[in-house]
């Protein structure tokens, strides 16, 4: 009888359990020999998770069944070989399609009979069903704490603090919720942000004050005693069934003066000037008086629209003074400024090089912290053993970041002269997109400053001066 074997580990902790690839690799032989087997063939897979089949060896294994290499599959436990029951499914029908039995050496697990079968499909099928409702039984357990008036997790907001992993009013702090309330009917976001930021008071990150901190305060119902839970997804997308109950922790404000600012911001809604997605400096340009991001808006006038940049130190945090800057004076100070800069293509294709080097190893570092979290919902993982190898992983990846960060990008040397050359003769020509994707590919940022503002009279314009840029 012709035998391989085939073996997986998926953690280094394993070998102190007896599962290493060679203690497995041991016991086979010492089984393959108490049979009178031949061995011919052996499939190892080092640090990969038994979730799926996407694993080298055992896609190897599956290739060399096809091809009659052998007549029984021996593993050391059901385990190594697969977790998913539609996987086992579909390697049972391989064996049976050709003729090869499976055996494992150490639980009284075959295919040599119908029953044996039946029996390996109900452990799997178990095995499956308890991971797929792992993280149903934790979504189910934070809901019930939602519903019971319990926070469920995450970091105290502003105006509270954890004690006894109870949530409890911070004086300090919650004096500036009310703050925020109190000023909301009367003051739009901007000014309750800039009164805050010229007062001293920082956010619970240590930040400046903006106009969307204000507003997550304003609409948050756990400052009126309430708790939200399932509001928005990881990504930040609403998920339109969030529930709101009344919690155990005792509230900032009134559930009347909550419901008053809601009006309120419901009433607001659709007023202002609105943005355009296709702002060419949006993104690049920023205040060279605070270093806050200047962004696209427009006004509509009598004829047609009006369009600037405004800075956000001035207009959400209120630490700045920088006036508002009609797009075509930065696009003419732009033009005037815009020149080749002097690359080297030889360097040019060496710092390429190494960033696709580190790019590659990025990319090694994120399927191994993906297979990671599949080995820890495996359970080949205890809870210490994932956090380490995870806080591992990333510190990789932070150093691998920096390098990247201190490279230069990686930039078609052709492409970017192309631009260059041909930028200031075709701009009056591009639509606002086509401006917006030109000078994005060629320009990490510009800071500009006003030196003279709008004096009015016929032909007065605003001066100003490109204080810094930098080409990619």
């Amino acid at each position: 009888m012709r035998v391989a074997t085939y073996r997986r580990v998926s953690t280094e902790m394993q070998a102190d359990e007896g599962f290493s690839l060679e203690a497995q690799k041991s016991r086979l032989q010492a089984y393959i020999e108490s049979q009178g087997w031949r061995h011919v063939e052996d499939y190892a897979d080092e640090g990969f998770s038994a979730k799926n089949t996407d694993r080298p060896a055992i896609t190897r294994l599956m290739e060399d069944i096809k091809k009659e290499k052998f007549d029984i599959v021996l593993v050391y436990k059901l385990d190594r070989l697969v977790r998913s029951v539609t996987d086992l499914h579909n390697l049972l029908s391989l064996f049976e399609k050709y003729n090869v039995k499976f055996k494992s050496a150490t639980e009284e697990f075959n295919t040599t009979s119908a029953l044996g079968r039946l029996f390996i499909t109900l452990v799997a099928a178990m095995a499956a069903w308890e991971r797929e409702n792992l993280s149903e039984r934790v979504h189910m357990g934070m809901k019930q704490m939602v519903l019971e008036g319990k926070r469920a997790g995450a970091k105290a907001p502003f105006g509270y603090e954890y004690k006894d992993g109870n949530l409890v009013i911070n004086p300090g702090e919650a004096k500036w919720i009310k703050f925020i309330f109190d000023n909301y009917k009367t003051k739009g976001q901007k000014a309750i942000a800039a009164e805050l930021n010229n007062m001293g008071i920082k956010t619970a990150l240590g930040n400046y004050w903006r106009s969307p901190v204000v507003y997550s305060i304003a609409t948050n119902p756990i400052y009126a005693g309430y708790i939200r839970w399932n509001y928005r997804k990881t990504g930040g997308k609403k998920t339109n069934e969030e529930i709101i109950v009344k919690g155990e922790h005792d509230a900032i404000v009134t559930k009347e003066q909550y419901d008053e600012v809601q009006e309120v911001i419901t009433g607001r809604r659709g007023t202002g000037f609105k943005g355009n997605v296709h702002y060419p400096f949006t993104g690049l340009l920023k205040c060279a008086r605070c270093g806050y991001p200047m962004i696209g808006a427009k006004r509509k006038k009598k004829h047609g629209y009006y369009r600037f940049y405004r800075c956000t130190g001035r207009t959400q945090a209120g630490v700045c003074d920088m006036p508002f800057i009609g797009e075509e004076i930065i696009e003419e100070e732009f033009l005037n400024r815009l020149e080749l800069p002097k690359y080297n293509e030889q360097t040019i294709k060496e710092e390429s090089n190494q960033i696709e080097d580190i790019e590659k190893q990025l990319s090694k570092i994120k399927q191994r912290m993906k297979n990671i979290k599949e080995l820890y919902i495996d359970g080949d993982y205890t809870k210490q053993e994932y956090r380490e190898a995870l806080e591992k992983e990333r510190k990789k990846e932070e150093a691998l970041t920096r390098q990247v960060s201190a490279s230069s990008p990686d930039i078609d040397y052709k492409l970017v002269n192309e631009i260059i050359h041909n930028l200031k003769d075709h701009w009056q020509y591009a639509a606002y997109e086509e401006r917006k994707e030109m000078i994005h590919t060629i320009v990490e940022h510009i800071e500009v400053e006003v030196t003279e503002s709008h004096a009015g009279g016929p032909g007065k314009k605003m001066k100003i001066q490109i204080t810094d840029y930098q080409m990619k």
